[in-house]
Order: structure tokens, then sequence, then C-alpha cells
């Protein structure tokens, strides 16, 4: 009796998990067995096919590449980024100048995204047609390959940083004082602080941090799309862009779902890595 009275408890949010998270992910992995072109009225099941067709052609590759490169670069300069302005602020600074670190976070991607186009455009941009020329650079930042793709990653780094600060500025302010005490009482300096107390410390926050900032790199979309549609050619056509392409571009229904099964794996697979690195690095501190 007391289990029933329970359950209807839990009951909504079942059903309301059921319904956006598990039938989307069933209907997703039956799509991706599917022949399932909108060009073509015939629908039937092919198993494996698309996903054959998807890892046998060099767009998958290509666009893998590049998600890789633009989740290593931004991860890298959020973390360090994020880091030191928590630092920063985590015994100083007022309650409006974290107002104004955090505020890019408030920004909707689209509106970042043409915000930075329009900065980084060759012709009429502040930092693209007048800035870089001054410093001496020749270069329209959107229109040639690497630079497009780190003209992204500054884009995407402006934007999600905000949210790496609150995840660390949250757990450098839980850190008790009475350990910075007890470390300068046996001589320490702020730079063994920071490398054993401070950093040990965080492992949960880094944890949590790496592992929020791989699902978001993986599933990155609007940014990349209103800035250069995964362009020029294919340099920042990263995982989703190529999703994209593939469903509403060539139309191919089944080969777009067999991405987002692959792309699924991927955030599974590495939040799954992880999640045991962190558990084996606590269980070797416990000792």
């Amino acid at each position: 009796m007391a289990i029933t009275w329970r359950f209807w408890f839990i009951a909504p949010m079942l059903v309301a998990l059921a319904t956006v998270v598990l039938f989307p992910t069933v209907y997703l992995f039956w799509m991706s067995t599917q022949h399932w072109l909108v060009t073509d009225p015939d629908r039937f099941f092919i198993g494996t096919d698309n996903f054959g067709r998807l890892l046998g052609g060099p767009d998958f590759w290509q666009a893998l590449r590049v998600t890789g490169a633009y989740l290593v670069l931004s991860t890298a300069l959020m973390l360090a980024l994020g880091l030191g302005l928590a630092l920063t602020f985590a015994r100083s600074g007022t309650g409006w100048m974290r107002a104004i670190v955090v505020m890019p976070l408030v920004i909707p991607p689209v509106v970042a995204g043409f915000t930075w186009r329009f900065l980084l455009n060759g012709e009429i941009g502040f930092l693209g047609a007048f800035l870089l020329p001054m410093a001496g650079l020749d270069l329209n930042p959107l229109a040639e390959p690497r630079a497009a793709l780190v003209s992204v990653v500054i884009a995407d780094v402006w934007s999600r940083t905000p949210f790496m600060f609150l995840i660390f500025l949250a757990a450098l302010q839980s850190i008790p004082r009475d350990y910075y005490e007890a470390a300068r009482m046996d001589g320490a300096n702020p730079f063994h602080e920071f490398f054993f107390v401070t950093l040990p410390l965080l492992k949960g926050a880094l944890f949590v941090a790496v592992m929020f900032r791989l699902v978001d790199a993986i599933n990155t979309f609007e940014l990349v799309y209103v800035m250069t549609r995964g362009g020029p050619g294919r340099a920042t056509q990263i995982l989703s862009i190529f999703g994209w392409r593939t469903a509403f571009q060539e139309l191919d229904f089944g080969q777009a779902a067999a991405l987002g099964v692959i792309m699924l794996v991927i955030c599974l697979t590495g939040a799954m890595l992880l999640f045991r690195r962190f558990v084996r690095s606590e269980a070797e501190a416990a000792r």
C-alpha cells in the first residue's frame, strides 16, 4: 500500500520523462534503421545501412575532426578563463562586477551569433574591417577556414564562459578558509595553495563543468549556424551542422537520425569515461 501511495507522487515525473526523453530517443533509433528520403515516397527497414553510408563517407569524419578541434579549443579556454575569473572574484569584487561577467550567459546564442558575425565582418565589422587591419592582420575572419573556426571558438567562449565561472565560483566559496590558514601556517605560498588546496577540492566542480561542456559542445548549433553555416566550405561544419545539412538539404532523414544516434553515443561514452575517472580519483583520494 505504501509503495502504491508513493508511486503516485513520482508518476507525473515518469510520464513527463517518458514523453520528452524516452519516446523521442526510441523514435530516433527507429528512424535510423529506415530508408527515409523526403523525395522518395517508399519508406522501409534497411537495418544499419544508414550507419554504414555515414561512416563510410568522408564528410562525417571531417565533421568529427572539426567538432573535436572545436571542443578541445573552446573547453580549454573556458576552463582557464572561468577558473581565472572565479579566483579573482571569489575573495573580492562587488555584485555588479560579477553581474557584468555573467551577462553574456543570458544572451541567446542566436543573438550572440549575429553580434559576432557583424563584429567580424570583413567589410563593415568593427573587428574584421577596422581593428584587425589596424593591427596589421589583413584577413577576413569569417572567410578563411582556420580563422573562421577560431572566430566561432572565440564567440562560443565569450558566450559560455560565464557558466564555467558560476560553477567554479560556487565551488571556491564552499571551501573552508581554515584549509588556507593551515597551509599558510605550514609555510605555503599562493602557488602551493592553488595546486595543493584549491585544485584538489575543485575536482567535483571540474568534473561537472567538463561534462556539461562536452554535451553542450557536441550539440551546439545556433551559434555556428548563424555565424558561418558550417563554412567557408566545411571548415566549421561540426556534427550538428552536418546533421542539419543531411536532413534539410539532402533530405535524408534516415541518415540524419543515424548521425543523431552516433552523437548520443559519443555524449554518453564521454560522460561515462569522465564519471569513471572522477569516481576512481575520489576513491584513491579516500584511501
